[in-house]
């Protein structure tokens, strides 16, 4: 999922930031990397979950991508995280409005909420985790597939030959085959490696 699109939309949805959303490759670096005043949003990605290959003789496959939004709150004036805690509530809404139902690009369905966690508190900030996610689909034109079936010269017709089976072949006589049990009376069983029949047919080109 393109994040940088996820964290635009949140700048300009979500007011209660005050355009503080940025991005993070991951929890562990924010407590000591995250300047960003309170209250703070950051985008994190997480895991892409596929689906079984659906197709047969093309291809589809649904993946389940996932992110986290993680807000950043002020604990000063209550340690115990009472208050900072509350305002997860309010946070939780914001981000339903701004999200849920949203489709982050052409290739996406909807958003969807996927639970949320405290993920760490001090004196001075709360960290808590929303998590979302959304399916996509890999089709046939997104693989290899595709590009090597593009790379395949044009067929611009075909040759037909036929080498009958029955009726025997009356150019190849039952003498020719002596010792052939199964050989048919005026010819040899098909097919003999000569054929009988043929056709040229041209394909047109779009």
């Amino acid at each position: 999922m393109n994040l940088e699109a996820v964290i635009e939309h949140l700048r300009a949805r979500a007011p209660i930031f005050a355009q503080r959303v940025a991005g993070a490759a991951q929890f562990k670096i924010l407590p000591e990397a995250a300047n960003l005043p309170v209250p703070a949003a950051y985008v994190v990605p997480l895991d892409e979950n596929p689906d079984q290959q659906q197709s047969s003789n093309s291809y589809r496959q649904t993946v389940e991508d996932s992110f986290a939004v993680i807000v950043v709150l002020s604990n000063t004036a209550d340690e115990r995280g009472q208050g900072a805690i509350t305002s997860v509530h309010d946070i939780r809404k914001v981000l339903f409005q701004t999200l849920v139902g949203w489709e982050p690009g052409e290739d996406y369905d909807q958003i969807e909420y996927d639970g949320g966690a405290l993920l760490q508190m001090d004196r001075a900030r709360l960290y808590y985790q929303f998590e979302f996610k959304a399916d996509y689909d890999i089709s046939y034109e997104d693989t290899w597939k595709w590009v090597r079936d593009n790379e395949l010269p044009t067929l611009n017709g075909l040759n037909v030959k036929v080498d009958a089976i029955d009726p025997a072949d009356p150019n190849h006589p039952k003498q020719d085959f002596p010792d052939d049990p199964n050989a048919y009376e005026g010819g040899s069983p098909g097919p003999d490696g000569r054929a009988e029949a043929g056709a040229k047919i041209d394909l047109p080109q779009t």
